[in-house]
């Protein structure tokens, strides 16, 4: 009975070295938020930078110049994902995701444009919420400005 037990234990490790290299594929990506203005990767890291969003209420992001820098970050698109527990929700907000690659070493720009329905960005009239004057103005306030979010990203 012995002799079964030697093959059993030489296969498998024969085996062992082959499942050594494996593993669960490439990992996530970083994801980073609206307070994580600086950001760090290595050269061929994929990252994501995750901005809360409500298109019902007109608000919305996007990719603006500078942009990034090619030789230094890829831009790889945006995806929308349903926030959990608003599946059902009509008007819910959700999460817009830009993904990046580093490209290669240096820094580089990402600028992402915060539009709202107060600060659009499309040259569209603000919705203003009345408030109450005591006097009336003789010029009209400036339209807002949509919020622009800078992040820096270093690659090593």
């Amino acid at each position: 009975m012995r002799r079964p037990a030697r093959r059993l234990t030489a296969a498998a490790a024969l085996l062992l070295p082959l499942t050594a290299g494996c593993d669960d594929g490439p990992a996530a990506p970083a994801r980073y938020g609206p307070a994580d203005a600086r950001i760090t990767a290595h050269v061929g890291d994929r990252f994501e930078i995750a901005v809360q969003a409500n298109a019902s209420t007109r608000e919305e992001w996007h990719l603006v110049a500078p942009g990034p820098s090619a030789p230094v970050v890829r831009g790889g698109g945006s995806r929308t994902e349903t926030d959990p527990g608003t599946e059902e929700m009509d008007g819910a907000p959700h999460t817009v995701v830009f993904t990046f690659e580093a490209a290669g070493p240096g820094s580089a720009r990402i600028v992402l444009l915060h539009c709202t329905f107060a600060a659009p960005c499309d040259g569209r009239t603000p919705v203003s919420t009345p408030t109450p004057t005591v006097t009336p103005t003789p010029t009209a306030s400036p339209t807002p400005r949509p919020e622009r979010r800078v992040y820096t990203v270093t690659v090593g």
